[in-house]
């Protein structure tokens, strides 16, 4: 005898099997579909993100000719970029993830592959590399802030570095910058530690930030 003639379902449990059918067949048209806007979506992020290196690596003259952007660690940190946000926006069932998680996954997924690589027999260390990676991934991620938020960056560590030069005997201060310099190297990589930042950034330069909410 099997299990359903000797504990026949009840009409409630055979309305749920027939609902998680139905969903399962809808969700998986959707995620074939998600996949295809997913391809899409890197290969259009992927032009951004080669422009940005080649205006990048112009102000880093000391290594252009000892690196390269490889393109398959670069794919894979923007397939995971934006799988990311996808997961994002169907959960919250929004349209489009705002400019500080856009930035802060941008820098999480490059700073995790690390997709500017050493040309064989170059002439550049280890520790230069990983600097030139998470400098890049700030630039790429920056660029979602906006140009307000940028000149605020840069202002501070102008700021701090005359400082630090002028106290060559004190001790020194660590600009904005740095911080984040630190943070994405020695620290645990957080999207939303990075989200909750950027957050911070737009309030100090717009305070009526999201006061429409209030």
């Amino acid at each position: 005898m099997s299990l359903e003639n000797k504990y026949p379902l009840t009409s409630a449990e055979e309305e749920i099997i027939k609902k998680e059918n139905e969903h399962y067949s809808k969700r998986k048209v959707f995620l074939e579909e998600d996949e295809q806007l997913v391809a899409l979506k890197v290969k259009l992020k992927l032009n951004t993100i080669n422009n940005i290196y080649n205006v990048f690596i112009q102000r880093k003259s000391n290594y252009s000719d000892a690196v390269y952007l490889n393109q398959v660690l670069l794919e894979d940190a923007l397939t995971s970029y934006v799988k990311d946000i996808h997961r994002y926006k169907n959960y919250c069932a929004a349209f489009e993830a705002n400019k500080q998680k856009q930035a802060a996954y941008t820098i999480k997924w490059l700073v995790r592959f690390r997709p500017i690589q050493i040309k064989e027999n170059a002439d550049i260390s280890e520790e230069q590399i990983i600097l030139i990676n998470l400098e890049f991934a700030l630039s790429c991620g920056f660029s979602y802030l906006g140009q307000t938020i940028i000149e605020l960056v840069e202002r501070n560590k102008r700021a701090v570095d005359e400082y630090n030069n002028e106290k060559l005997k004190d001790k020194k201060i660590d600009s904005f910058y740095d911080r984040l310099i630190y943070d994405l190297r020695y620290r645990e990589l957080s999207g939303k530690k990075l989200i909750l930042t950027f957050d911070a950034l737009e309030l100090a330069v717009n305070p009526l930030y999201n006061t429409e909410l209030l």
